[in-house]
C-alpha cells in the first residue's frame, strides 16, 4: 500500500466507532417510526439493538485507540433519541392505548416529555461533569430508557400475539398489574427524569484492579436472575435492584471509589 492508501485506511479506521454510534441513532429512528405506526414492542426492540451498538461503539473505540471529542457528542446524541425520545414515545403511546386521556388537553398527554428532556440534560451534565470519570453520578441514560420502554414489553404479553414468547414473557411472579397503576404511568417519567439527574453515585460496570465497588458489582449480577422471575417485567424489576444496590454500595464514604 502507498502511504496516500495507509492514511486513508488509517482515517476510515478512525471513523469505525462512529458508524456504530450512527447505528445506535438509526435504531432510535426507526424504533420512533414504529411506535408512529402504533408498534411500541418492536420500537422497544430496536432500542436493544441500540443499547448493544452503544456498548460496542465505545469497545471499539479503545481497541483502535479511536477516542474523540466528535464520538463523544455524537454518542450523547444518539443517546437522546434512542433512549430519550424513543421511550419517551413508547410511554405515550402505551398511556393511550390504556386510556389516559387519548384526546383533548390532559396533563396525562404530556408526561413523556419529561423523560427526553432529563435524558438531554443528563447527557449534557456527563459530558463535562468531572465527578463521572470513574462512575456515574444519577442513573445513565440507557439503563433508564430501557426499564421505561420495557413497560412495552409488560404491554405485549398481555396480547395474543405474545403466546410465540409465552417462554420468555411468561411470569412466575407477577406484578404487571402493579405497574400498570395509574399513578405509576402518572408519575414514573418525572422519577425517572429525577433520578437520571440525581447525584446518587451508580455502579458503573466496569471491573478493574483494587475496585473497593467489586463485591457490590457481583452482587448486582448476581441479584439480576432472580429478575428473570418476573417475565415481561424483569427489566422494569431490575432498573429498581440496580438503584437499590448501587445507592447501598456508596452509603459509606469508605466505599466511593477513588
Amino acid at each position: 500500500m502507498t502511504e496516500k492508501e495507509v492514511a486513508v485506511s488509517g482515517s476510515l479506521t478512525k471513523q469505525l466507532p462512529n458508524m456504530v454510534t450512527l447505528s445506535n441513532l438509526l435504531c432510535g429512528v426507526l424504533g420512533i417510526a414504529m411506535v408512529i405506526e402504533g408498534r411500541p414492542f418492536d420500537g422497544f426492540l430496536l432500542m436493544i439493538l441500540g443499547a448493544v451498538m452503544d456498548f460496542f461503539d465505545g469497545w471499539v473505540a479503545r481497541l483502535l485507540k479511536a477516542d474523540s471529542d466528535l464520538g463523544l457528542q455524537l454518542d450523547s446524541l444518539a443517546d437522546v433519541v434512542t433512549f430519550g425520545v424513543l421511550p419517551g414515545l413508547i410511554w405515550r403511546s402505551l398511556m393511550q392505548e390504556q386510556g389516559y386521556c387519548s384526546a383533548g388537553f390532559c396533563i396525562n398527554n404530556y408526561v413523556w416529555v419529561l423523560i427526553p428532556l432529563g435524558a438531554a440534560y443528563r447527557l449534557a451534565k456527563f459530558n463535562v461533569d468531572t465527578r463521572q470519570l470513574t462512575g456515574f453520578m444519577g442513573v445513565p441514560t440507557p439503563i433508564t430508557g430501557l426499564a421505561v420502554g420495557s413497560w412495552a414489553m409488560i404491554a405485549y404479553s398481555y396480547t395474543p400475539d405474545a403466546a410465540g414468547m409465552g417462554w420468555l414473557l411468561s411470569p412466575l411472579v407477577d406484578i404487571r398489574p402493579w405497574l400498570s397503576n395509574f399513578y405509576v404511568w402518572l408519575y414514573m417519567p418525572l422519577f425517572v427524569a429525577f433520578m437520571m439527574n440525581s447525584d446518587f453515585a451508580m455502579l458503573a460496570m466496569k471491573f478493574k484492579p483494587g475496585d473497593p465497588l467489586r463485591k457490590w458489582k457481583i452482587v448486582l449480577l448476581i441479584a439480576a436472575v432472580p429478575c428473570l422471575l418476573f417475565g415481561s417485567a424483569m427489566v422494569a424489576v431490575f432498573y429498581f435492584v440496580y438503584l437499590l444496590i448501587s445507592i447501598l454500595s456508596n452509603s459509606k464514604p469508605s466505599t466511593q471509589p477513588s
